[in-house]
C-alpha cells in the first residue's frame, strides 16, 4: 500500500513509476504518517518520496502478496551510465528466471553492487532491471563508465514540456476568467496576471508575470506545482521552487 509525497493515493501516472524490481531506497525503515499514528516505512523511488505503510503487526501492509522482495543493507547508489564493449557480458533477469548475452554499444545504469554482482537497469521501454558481472579487470576491454552525460540526459523531454505548456495554458485561461471579474475593483485598471514560460536546452523556467505566485495564489501554484511534479516522474529532472517562478530542470 503506497502513498505518494503528498500521503495521498497515487495517481495513475505514478503507479506506473513502479515497474517490477525497480529499486527503492529505505530512507527511514519506521516512521509515522502525518496523522502522528499511521506506521509507515519512508522511501525514495527514482528520486521522489513514497510511503509504504505498514499493518499494525509491523509488517508492510499487503506484503505477502508483493512478489519476490530481497532487502541489501549499507549499500552506496551508483546511478551512473556503463556502455557495453564487447558482446560477453551476460545479463541475469531480476528475478533469475532468465539471462541472455549483451550487445556491444548497449548501455546500463548502474544502480549499486553486491557480492561482486551488479544491479543494473537496462535502458529501453519498458527498462528492465537485472544482473550483470563488471570485473574491474574488465574495464575498458569489456565495459567502461560513461564519463560524458549524454545531452538526452540533461535536457527536458518534449513530453514534459508538451505537458508544462498545456498545463500553463489551462492555468492562464482560470486566471483570466477570474480575474475579469473579481480583479478590477475600485475602478482601476490593472494586468491580467499569467504564467510565461521560458526554455533552455537544460531548464523550464515558469514565472508569474503581473503577480506574485505565494501572495496572490497560493493554492493554485501548489497545484501547478503538483502537475510538474507528475510530469517528470521517471526522469532525472526536478521541481524547485524559486522568487516568483518555478523551475523544471536536472536534480
Amino acid at each position: 500500500m503506497i502513498l505518494n509525497r503528498y500521503q495521498q493515493n497515487l495517481s495513475p501516472l505514478e503507479l506506473t513509476l513502479f515497474r517490477p524490481f525497480i529499486p527503492i531506497r529505505v530512507v527511514r525503515a519506521r516512521d509515522l504518517l502525518g496523522d502522528g499514528f499511521t506506521p509507515c516505512m519512508r522511501v525514495e523511488v527514482e528520486g521522489a518520496e513514497y510511503f509504504l505503510i505498514r499493518d499494525s503487526d509491523g509488517r508492510l501492509a499487503g506484503e505477502s502478496r508483493a512478489g519476490t522482495q530481497r532487502l541489501y543493507h549499507g549499500l552506496a547508489l551508483l546511478y551512473d551510465t556503463v556502455r557495453v564493449l564487447t558482446g560477453g557480458l551476460r545479463f541475469v533477469a531480476a528475478d533469475g528466471r532468465g539471462q541472455q548475452l549483451l550487445r556491444a554499444g548497449e548501455r546500463l545504469v548502474r544502480v549499486f553492487s553486491s557480492a561482486g554482482e551488479t544491479y543494473v537497469r537496462r535502458t529501453g521501454h519498458p527498462p528492465i532491471y537485472g544482473w550483470v558481472t563488471l570485473k574491474p579487470d574488465s574495464e575498458r576491454r569489456q565495459w567502461s563508465v560513461q564519463r560524458v552525460v549524454p545531452v538526452v540526459q540533461t535536457a527536458i523531454p518534449a513530453r514534459v514540456k508538451d505537458s508544462v505548456e498545456a498545463a500553463l495554458t489551462r492555468t492562464n485561461t482560470l486566471l483570466s476568467t477570474l480575474f475579469s471579474y473579481f480583479g478590477t475593483g475600485a475602478g482601476r485598471a490593472r494586468e491580467t496576471p499569467r504564467w510565461h514560460m521560458e526554455t533552455s536546452p537544460s531548464m523550464l523556467r515558469c514565472t508569474l508575470l503581473d503577480g506574485v505566485p505565494d501572495r496572490d495564489f497560493p493554492e493554485s501554484t501548489r497545484y501547478l506545482v503538483r502537475d510538474f511534479e507528475t510530469f517528470v516522474l521517471g526522469t532525472n529532472l526536478g521541481v524547485f521552487r524559486a522568487s516568483g517562478s518555478i523551475e523544471i530542470r536536472p536534480r
